[in-house]
């Protein structure tokens, strides 16, 4: 019982020791970055939704001089529109190809036949470092008419 004792102390001595240790480690700022994403001015309808296998997935691909960038994803709600925070506290600043994928089946289905794919997606999308630790919205974002 004596030394269940002394080993529980030490480690209650050792974590409190790594704890109070460090530089107090915060992530990195980056953005929280929101839009929209349509078809023909409508949001992408998804057969399935209602029992989790139907949904829109919206990513962002770095493309460039987004350096330590990281591929982050997001579901769209109903109506269209997406939210990602990425890791820590936002997604790096920089440019990043957008890729729709419309799954109805689950992951590895898309209605749109690979045409918004991370490899085939017309669409770029800039975040500003100036949005660090901020919102930056790409706003409504047209399949029909990717212009971005």
């Amino acid at each position: 019982m004596k030394s269940l004792l002394c080993g529980g102390f030490l480690f209650l001595v050792a974590a409190l020791f790594l704890l109070g240790c460090g530089d107090g480690y915060k992530p990195k700022d980056g953005v929280t970055v929101t839009g929209k994403v349509v078809k023909g001015g409508k949001p992408l309808d998804v057969p399935h939704r209602d029992v989790g296998l139907g949904s829109v997935e919206v990513l962002l691909v770095p493309a460039g001089n987004a350096t330590g960038a990281t591929q982050e994803s997001s579901l769209a709600k109903e109506d269209g529109s997406f939210r990602m925070e990425g890791p820590g506290r936002g997604i790096t600043p920089g440019k990043y190809k957008l890729a729709v994928l419309q799954h109805d089946k689950g992951p590895g289905s898309d209605m749109l036949k690979g045409a918004f794919s991370p490899d085939k997606t017309p669409i770029t999308v800039e975040i500003p470092e100036a949005r660090l630790g901020k919102t930056h919205d790409l706003g409504v974002i047209d399949l029909h008419k990717p212009s971005k």
